[in-house]
């Protein structure tokens, strides 16, 4: 009898553990080894490094805005802020410095460079820190930032975030508004043709002005292809596949206007800039950064009204490329990281989004950021209209390991098409060297 009671009540006991065990927290559903226990980490007391390629007077508002993080931050958490190159010479001192640990704890990185540290398994996903209720965003709160802060710095080799942005550029026309309105426009081009039909009429080759100053830039080549329907890489982001009839129809559009005289090739940097501010050019295609150098270009140039739109479309809308590098965290240790988050949750609250954005021109990655630009927004209103381009859907670059080398060969590709060589012999040989590095970039 005193069995069966022993029993009964070990079997109750058990009952009730598996109770206690199912009604308990719920494991986490990211690594611990990597993340350690989130909701209970402390990173107080951490000291990190910020790898960023600001200089000059954006430097200058960067540190004072580490300055203010590190004086007021609740957790004591000390940022230590180095200008560490341009965007390549940062990527290749990480890919240098990999093997043996030396990196910084976070940096800032283009997609496609922080999908080779994954490769690597340097960088960590950032997904844990954005969803944790202790040390993440609430759904409120997501919602106020732009799509393309999540999308954008998803990497498709990895399905995982491995980046956050704090700021962006897009692409845009700029045009001359005067020189429009005497050729008998009151809107700039919408479609390719109208593109066309005004870049001609604006050129006489003899007088030495042209309807469009062509820069050999990859990110011109993603915006115009996507705005003639096409795309870079294939759905599972496998296979690069911009040889399309969108491809030849994007650089035969560009060829044609050299063969017809309605185009210049841009021969040395920001000579697009300097021509287009002396009024002998009527279109040029670059970013939104360069907004304070066109605005200075055109003051101390030839002074006339000017503005900047979306590329043309064949589409039912535009789709800008909005792209810049985001930062990413490198894998350390759990308290590190965490304190790397911390830092980059914070350039992302409404207040250093204003205040970076004044200084550098840069978008804000919030839409409520935007109420308290009013004052920028009219002394700059280039900036103001191009801001409002952030509604559309955005042409996303490939956040690939391997692009790097494949811009190049884009490079390459769009020179050579420039100077009058076969659009799809181009195209075709350029994909198939694309594909050769994304093959042997890609994840084991």
């Amino acid at each position: 009898m005193k069995a069966r009671k022993l029993l009964a009540g070990l079997a109750i006991l058990m009952v009730m553990g598996l109770i206690i065990t199912s009604c308990g927290p719920a494991a986490p559903d990211y690594d611990t080894d990597i993340y350690g226990d989130l909701d209970n980490l402390d990173p107080s007391g951490q000291t990190i490094t910020y790898w960023y390629q600001h200089s000059g007077s954006r430097e200058e508002t960067m540190l004072a805005m580490i300055d203010d993080f590190n004086a007021t931050n609740e957790w004591g958490i000390t940022v230590q802020g180095e200008y560490a190159g341009g965007y390549d010479e940062i990527y290749n001192k990480i890919i240098a410095g990999i093997p043996s640990g030396e990196v910084p704890d976070l940096s800032v990185a283009y997609q496609n460079q922080a999908a080779t540290y994954a490769t690597q398994g340097a960088v960590v996903e950032l997904t844990p820190y954005i969803e944790s209720e202790t040390w993440g965003y609430t759904e409120e709160e997501l919602e106020d930032f732009f799509p393309f802060v999540r999308e954008g710095d998803v990497l498709p080799q990895f399905d995982g975030q491995y980046g956050f942005a704090t700021q962006r550029s897009m692409e845009v026309l700029y045009y001359n508004v005067d020189w429009l309105t005497e050729l008998g426009y009151d809107h700039p081009p919408r479609t390719w043709e109208e593109f066309r039909e005004m870049a001609c009429a604006a050129s006489d080759p003899a007088a030495g002005t042209y309807g469009y100053e062509f820069s050999i830039d990859t990110s011109t080549f993603v915006d115009m292809l996507v705005n003639h329907g096409g795309q870079m890489l294939n759905e599972d982001a496998t296979e690069w596949v911009f040889d399309s009839e969108a491809g030849v129809e994007t650089l035969s559009f560009i060829q044609e206007l050299f063969n017809d005289g309605c185009a210049i090739l841009e021969t040395e940097a920001y000579a697009d800039q300097a021509d287009f501010g002396s009024g002998i050019v009527l279109f040029t295609i670059s970013s939104t950064s360069g907004l304070p150098y066109y605005r200075s270009a055109v003051a101390e140039g030839a002074g006339f009204n000017w503005n900047v739109a979306p590329l043309p479309t064949a589409l039912d809308a535009p789709r800008p490329d909005i792209y810049g590098a985001s930062i990413s965290v490198m894998k350390t240790d759990p308290e590190s990281q965490l304190a790397a988050w911390l830092f980059i949750k914070w350039l992302a609250e409404p207040e250093p989004q204003a205040r970076w954005a004044r200084a550098s021109n840069y978008f804000p990655v919030r839409a409520s950021v935007a109420s308290t630009l009013d004052d920028y927004f009219g002394e700059n209103p280039q900036y103001e209209e191009s801001f409002s381009f952030l509604a559309y859907t955005p042409a996303i670059e490939p956040g690939v390991a391997g692009y790097d080398e494949c811009r190049d060969a884009i490079g390459e590709m769009m020179t050579a098409v420039s100077n009058g060589e076969n659009p799809q012999s181009w195209l075709t040989s350029t994909v198939e060297e694309c594909n050769a590095f994304l093959a042997e970039a890609a994840p084991d």
